[in-house]
């Protein structure tokens, strides 16, 4: 496993243990659990988007540019709204960036590993947050 997979899956660790620690959560992070969830998600989106970011200015990296600050933007945003609006939400803007990047990467056989471990990374992040929803918003 390379240095890349690891981290992808060490980055799960955080949404995990909000679910394991659940009843600690107020008292370490003065936070529900599932507000802390959403705060990491949050986090999390914003680098992937990041991601997306190219250096040259032609018309593709400045699309993805703008694609990078408006999934961003979209995953601040959502720390202002009702956990369970939250929670659609930013499982609905990781699928989005996936589809981004699957768009415009898939052509690239050099990109045909990082986008298996994205899809892989995607569906664990998407369970979880359907997991989230199930126990913090029903």
């Amino acid at each position: 496993m390379q240095t890349k997979q690891y981290l992808g899956y060490l980055g799960l660790l955080p949404f995990v243990l909000t679910f394991a620690f659940e009843s600690f959560s107020e008292e370490l992070f003065n936070f529900p659990a599932v507000k802390v969830f959403i705060f990491y998600s949050a986090i999390i989106l914003s680098f992937i988007a990041g991601t997306l970011w190219r250096k040259h200015n032609d018309k593709l990296s400045i699309k993805l540019q703008i694609f990078s600050n408006i999934f961003s933007l979209l995953a601040f945003f959502t720390l202002f709204l009702p956990n369970y609006i939250a929670l659609v939400a930013l499982t609905k803007i990781y699928l989005l960036i996936l589809l981004c990047e699957y768009h415009f990467d898939h052509s690239n056989p050099e990109n045909h590993d990082y986008l298996q471990m994205r899809m892989h990374l995607t569906a664990l992040v998407v369970l979880m947050h359907i997991i989230a929803f199930l126990i913090w918003c029903t």
